[in-house]
């Protein structure tokens, strides 16, 4: 019986440490879950950059 060796390139998630193997998360350097978490935490940030709040104007007391 023949043994084949094959191999599967892969690295770590920069995010989680989950290993990588699509050629996507090899390009990206994270996975699809922790790329989609970090988009949805960017657009987060993002909103509460351009939220006002009635206590942010200037008659606002401190």
């Amino acid at each position: 019986m023949r043994e084949e060796i094959f191999d599967i390139p892969a690295r770590r998630c920069k995010r989680c440490g989950g290993i990588l193997t699509s050629e996507q998360g090899l390009r990206d350097g994270y996975g699809s879950c922790c790329l989609k978490k970090m988009k949805e935490e960017e657009a987060d940030e993002r909103m509460r950059k351009i939220q006002y709040s009635l206590f942010d104007g200037e008659g606002a007391r401190k």
